[in-house]
């Protein structure tokens, strides 16, 4: 009987210079370098032009997130994600660019309908008015589901829908089928990044008016909601309740 013969990765999982019997503590030294090369794939360069050429690549977004305030829900699910998202493709991992950016995007629904604070009799909805609504509770209904929801009570522009969507589409489909290939992933995780950044630009606002940043004034309640605005005891610094603050100088 003739022999079959396949490839094989033999111990794909395994950081060598640490996992293996002769990587004692005593031994075993590993470097920056070493790592790298566990962290990017392994048919994917670790050596440092490389990943800045990655980082270059990923960082050309349409639009910049320049200012975020610092309030400890958006930091969470919004900035570190996509910091994360950043720093996985330049390491090769694109599809934690994908689950990360997929991540925002659906943060970025619900920050949206919490700042709306919509209303049904002059009353804010309840999470159970929100079940009778719409068979659960916003937060519990599928990124498909809620997109039409902002969309329908005006909250988001069709260009942030698209945004959403093609988020939601790319991630799912790398994610969730067997049958996608990644030929095209690394240009999937970009298209996916930037579709986040613009998405979370156009939720925060990046407005500068003046040299003043002009918070929106729904982002501006939920800070304050949160205990995150203080009034400034100087009579000369721009008004708190209009959202607005100095811009940094570049």
């Amino acid at each position: 009987m003739p022999q079959q013969v396949f490839e094989a990765h033999v111990n794909p999982l395994a950081f060598i210079e640490i996992d293996e019997p002769w990587a004692t503590a005593i031994k075993s030294n590993p470097s920056v370098e070493s790592v790298l090369r566990f962290l990017c794939p392994p048919e994917s360069q670790s050596d440092l032009p490389t990943l800045i050429a990655r980082h270059r690549e990923i960082s050309r977004e349409d639009v910049r997130l320049s200012i975020v305030p610092n309030e400890e829900r958006i930091s969470d699910k919004l900035v570190a994600p996509l910091r994360h998202a950043k720093a996985s493709y330049m390491v090769g991992n694109f599809l934690a660019t994908l689950a990360l950016c997929g991540m925002v995007a659906e943060m970025l629904a619900l920050l949206l309908w919490e700042m709306a604070e919509i209303t049904i009799n002059g009353e804010r909805m309840t999470t159970k008015e929100e079940e009778n609504l719409f068979g659960r509770t916003f937060e519990k209904l599928g990124q498909d589901r809620r997109v039409r929801v902002l969309l329908t009570y005006g909250l988001i522009t069709v260009r942030v829908r698209d945004d959403l969507e093609l988020v939601r589409k790319t991630r799912n489909k790398y994610l969730h089928l067997w049958s996608q290939d990644h030929r095209e992933l690394p240009n999937d995780a970009v298209a996916v990044f930037k579709a986040a950044v613009r998405v979370t630009v156009a939720v925060l606002g990046q407005d500068i008016v003046d040299g003043t940043f002009v918070l929106k004034p729904q982002l501006l309640k939920y800070l304050q909601r949160h205990g995150r605005v203080q009034v400034s005891d100087d009579s000369t610094a721009p008004d708190s309740s209009s959202g607005e603050g100095p811009a940094p100088s570049s």
